[in-house]
Parts: structure tokens; C-alpha cells; sequence
């Protein structure tokens, strides 16, 4: 079993136990808000209802959320979350100002019973364990859906509370009481809907995480040998994951090979350090200078670009080298551009050479080689 697929099992089993109690509990606190005439109970239990609702909403997304990048979504289907989690809110939005509609309008005369103050703590201890179970299962799979579904059952609890300080003035003959812990359920309701709302529409548009993760990625990198730098960061968020672009600086004549080892290095040190990136692209800048945008001309075009590429380099050097090309092994020279120069490693071999006299045929190569329009502090490896 693959991690996505035991992240979305979790989140499953999770999400079904809080839905069976919060059917159990919302159908108590209705029923004994009806009894006792109580409007905050029946509103409290409304709100439990709707975490059902929410639940529902929760396991479906839970079960598409987590499934393996296709070709249709090749960066995954964690959007599904995050487009469930406002739908949540706004699910919310409208429970919240129902409640508070029903409250102001409402003429029900309620009055204190023992099933209703059984009701309410039984919803406040029960809710405060829903809350910690499942937002410690959101934050082992990193879940902002699970997370503020676990708000959402503290919501409950909470607006329990403000139900039972109702209750009690009831009890002591003040009426008004229950009309307001209705509102501030509704309140409190509308509140952590619209801040879900907000949180997630700014993960659909690609806001950028906290900026203090930022500065620990970049902190982590910048520990590496060999890798300096990390600059251009850009990330975004998908249900609590992490997606970067970065740039890394690695030594200016590392080969191909080694900066794909360099950023191997990277990516892997960045994962194991923060669980909550899921990808990172890196691009590795191999010149003195950093390789920022602001190296990049209104144009568009890096001045790097201006130097000839490797096809050129080698018919240009096949023109200019044909009277040691014999003894030269054109396919393996290295091209190094750095500060906006071209320097160039070619390579010799020893056993073909004439006469074997390396030091004047060193010279003569490197005769040859400042005839080239480009380039400079070229060098003869001679291979033996």
C-alpha cells in the first residue's frame, strides 16, 4: 500500500467515526431541545447535523483526493479537497445565518431539563475527543480538510458551551438567555466558516505558504556542500502539501551528471526535513553569477544565450582544429559557461598523437583555439 492510499484510508476512518457521532448527538440535543422548548439546543443540534452533512462531503473528497497524478491531473487530485473544504464553509454560511434567523424570530418559551443539560455535555466532552482525533489524523497526513473538519467538531463543542451558559440562565428565569447563545452559535459558526472559505479560495489561487517555511527550505538547502544559494522560490499549496520551483547554485564546472546529482540531493534533504512538501522542481544555475530573473533582459532572453550552443561549438572546432583532428575526440569535449563566457575543455588522446611531443602540440592547439570568436582560458586534457 502506497502512502496516498494509506493517507486516504485514514481520512476515511476518521471522518466515518465522527459522522456516526454526530448523528447520535444531533438527534439527541433536536429531540431534547423539542421537549424542552429550547431553541439554542435544537440550533445546536442542527450544527451537529451539519457536521454530518460535512462528513459526507469529507469521506467522498477523501476517497478522490489522494488517488495517484494521471494523465488528466498530472500534478495529483488534492485539489478535491481544497474545493471541498469551501463548499464546507459555505454550507456553513448558511447553517450559521438559519440559526440566527430562527433565533431572533422565533417564540418558543424554553425552559431547563436534566435531558437537556445531559444532551449539551455530553456534545461538549464528546466533540473535544472527535476534535483531537481527528485534527492529530490531519496533521499525520497533512489534511487541511481534516483539520478543519476537527474545528468544525470543536465548533460544536464550543457552541455547546454558549447552549449550556443558556440553559443556566433560563433556569434562573431569564428567557433572553437562550435567544443568545443561539446567535453566538451562529456567530461562531459564520466565523470559522469564512475562515475556511478564505484559507482555501487562497490555496485555488495559488497564494503563496507562510513565508517563514520558505525561509526554513531555503535554510536547509543552503546547508548543503556544494549547493549555495537557493533563490527564485516559488510554491504553492494543495490540501496542506507543498509544491516548489527553486533555484540552486552548484560549482560552475560540475558536469550534467553531477548537478542532477546536486539537485537529487536537494530535493531529497528538502523532503526529509519538511513532510508537508510533496514535490520540488529544481533548476541549477552553473554560473559565478546567480541566474536570476534580473540576469534576464526585457526580451526575454538570458544573455547566456548569446554564446553559440553546443552544435555550433563543435563544427566550429571541427573548422578550425582539422589539422589535429585526428587525434582529437571532439564528441567528449566540455563546454563550461560561465560569466557570460564560453571556456572549453577538449580532449586529446595521447596514443594517436604524433611524435608524442605534448607540449608543442598543447600550443599549437591552443593557437588554434584563440582563432574562435568566443571563449576564452581554454584547456588540452590529454587522455593517455
Amino acid at each position: 500500500m502506497n502512502q496516498l492510499d494509506s493517507e486516504q484510508k485514514l481520512a476515511q476512518r476518521v471522518t466515518l467515526v465522527g459522522a456516526v457521532w454526530d448523528f447520535l448527538l444531533g438527534m439527541a440535543k433536536i429531540a431534547a431541545g423539542y421537549l424542552s422548548q429550547s431553541q439554542a439546543l435544537i440550533a445546536d443540534g442542527v450544527h451537529s447535523l451539519s457536521d454530518l452533512v460535512t462528513d459526507v462531503f469529507v469521506y467522498i473528497a477523501a476517497a478522490n483526493a489522494r488517488q495517484e497524478p494521471d494523465e488528466n491531473h498530472p500534478y495529483g487530485h488534492l485539489r478535491f479537497e481544497t474545493i471541498t473544504t469551501v463548499v464546507l464553509g459555505l454550507i456553513l454560511v448558511v447553517v450559521a445565518a438559519g440559526i440566527a434567523f430562527e433565533s431572533i424570530t422565533g417564540d418558543n418559551q424554553p425552559v431547563t431539563t436534566w435531558y437537556g443539560i445531559t444532551a449539551v455535555l455530553l456534545t461538549i466532552g464528546i466533540k473535544e475527543a472527535i476534535f483531537h482525533y481527528t485534527k492529530r489524523a490531519g496533521e499525520q497526513i497533512g489534511s487541511k480538510m481534516l483539520i478543519a473538519n476537527a474545528w468544525h467538531s470543536r465548533s460544536d463543542a464550543l457552541s455547546s458551551v454558549a447552549v449550556l451558559a443558556g440553559l443556566i440562565g433560563v433556569y434562573f428565569g431569564y428567557t433572553w438567555a437562550d435567544m443568545v447563545a443561539s446567535v453566538l452559535v451562529a456567530l461562531l459558526i459564520g466565523k470559522i466558516a469564512v475562515e475556511m472559505i478564505w484559507e482555501n479560495v487562497s490555496e485555488l489561487v495559488d497564494t503563496a505558504p507562510d513565508p517563514k517555511l520558505i525561509e526554513q527550505i531555503k535554510a536547509t538547502t543552503g546547508q548543503l556542500k556544494n549547493v549555495a544559494a537557493p533563490h527564485d522560490i516559488r510554491a504553492r499549496s494543495m490540501a496542506g502539501k507543498i509544491y516548489l520551483d527553486m533555484h540552486i547554485h552548484v560549482p560552475a564546472r560540475a558536469s550534467v551528471s553531477e548537478g542532477h546529482y546536486f539537485s537529487d540531493l536537494a530535493v531529497y534533504t528538502i523532503k526529509k526535513n519538511h513532510p508537508q512538501v510533496q514535490d520540488v522542481m529544481v533548476h541549477v544555475d552553473t554560473d559565478d553569477h546567480l541566474q536570476t530573473e534580473s540576469f534576464i533582459k526585457k526580451d526575454g532572453k538570458p544573455p547566456v544565450l548569446n554564446l553559440p550552443d553546443r552544435d555550433q561549438v563543435l563544427a566550429d572546432l571541427g573548422f578550425m582544429l582539422k589539422d589535429h583532428r585526428a587525434y582529437l575526440d571532439l564528441p567528449a569535449t566540455s563546454l563550461h559557461y560561465i560569466n557570460q563566457s564560453l571556456n572549453i575543455s577538449l580532449v586529446a588522446l595521447a596514443d594517436l598523437a604524433p611524435h608524442q611531443d605534448f607540449s608543442k602540440l598543447t600550443t599549437a592547439i591552443k593557437m588554434d583555439l584563440e582563432r574562435l570568436p568566443y571563449g576564452k582560458d581554454h584547456e588540452i586534457l590529454w587522455r593517455f
